[in-house]
């Protein structure tokens, strides 16, 4: 897999697992120290590190779901001393140390940032770096994680959070469910043309489990311009949910499950 340059500073390689999740190699490159991002399989982020010539330094975990932590034990115990960053109280496997919002990491000459955003899971949070963020489980290309325990404020906020972020930030999530979120986008609003060449992309590039390009990363204005979940503020979307009225939440609320609503449809 080839790395995807996304700045001066570091390189990002995304590695595929399991039947759509994402796991990520994020290399500084001027010490040619590595983080890996939610490595579920960690013979996989191992060969990724040793085929750029990089030393893994530390484990990122967006959230303690298995296919997102599942390897981090296995890379803690072939590497002694091993950093493991996760989330504020959400039992990340392996973790040596928990972060939270406005933390900051030194990987090599690069620093990284940490964004809480509880909903997916309470202890859920997202990594920023030179221009990049790891979003996990929070936003994906023009979706958005299931609630679980977490509210549609907490959503809300978390995506506020994001989208405050400048608009060309590689966005690099959790999950290839592009497709299918591109297909419910065009759903709630049939007249956005944008989303409608962004669904055309995605059938086009398909998934890089099953051999296609890939549909990662997005980026931030994509991701303003063509995730209803980002668009809760757009007329089409109120339009939608129109019984939410003025309630931003609320309007979260009914955006997920029309999409729930949609799934169970097809």
């Amino acid at each position: 897999m080839a790395a995807l340059s996304s700045s001066t500073c570091v390189t990002v390689t995304p590695v595929p697992a399991l039947s759509d999740n994402y796991m990520y190699l994020l290399v500084d490159e001027q010490t040619k120290l590595a983080a890996v991002v939610d490595p579920v399989d960690a013979r996989a982020m191992a060969s990724a590190a040793a085929a750029a010539g990089a030393t893994i330094a530390m484990v990122l975990t967006t959230h303690g779901h298995w296919d997102h932590a599942g390897g981090n034990a296995e890379l803690a115990a072939s590497r002694p001393g091993l950093a493991v960053y996760g989330g504020r109280g959400d039992a990340v496997a392996a973790c040596t140390r928990e972060v939270w919002d406005g933390d900051e990491i030194a990987l090599g000459a690069s620093t990284i940032r940490v964004l809480s955003t509880p909903c997916h899971t309470q202890g859920h949070v997202c990594f920023v770096v030179d221009g990049n963020v790891f979003t996990g489980d929070t936003m994906f290309v023009s979706g958005c994680g299931n609630f679980n325990g977490g509210s549609p404020r907490q959503m809300l906020d978390a995506f506020d959070k994001l989208l405050a972020l400048p608009d060309d930030t590689l966005v690099w999530c959790g999950h290839e469910y592009t497709r299918k979120n591109c297909c419910f986008a065009a759903y709630a609003e049939p007249d956005n043309d944008e989303i409608r060449r962004r669904l055309d992309w995605a059938k086009e590039a398909g998934s890089l489990h099953g051999g296609g390009r890939g549909t990662v990363p997005t980026t931030i204005g994509a991701e303003r311009a063509c995730n209803p979940f980002a668009r809760v503020d757009a007329p089409a979307i109120a339009a939608f949910c129109p019984r939410a009225g003025d309630d931003r939440a609320e309007r979260m609320r009914l955006v997920r499950k029309g999409k729930d609503d949609w799934g169970r449809m097809r």
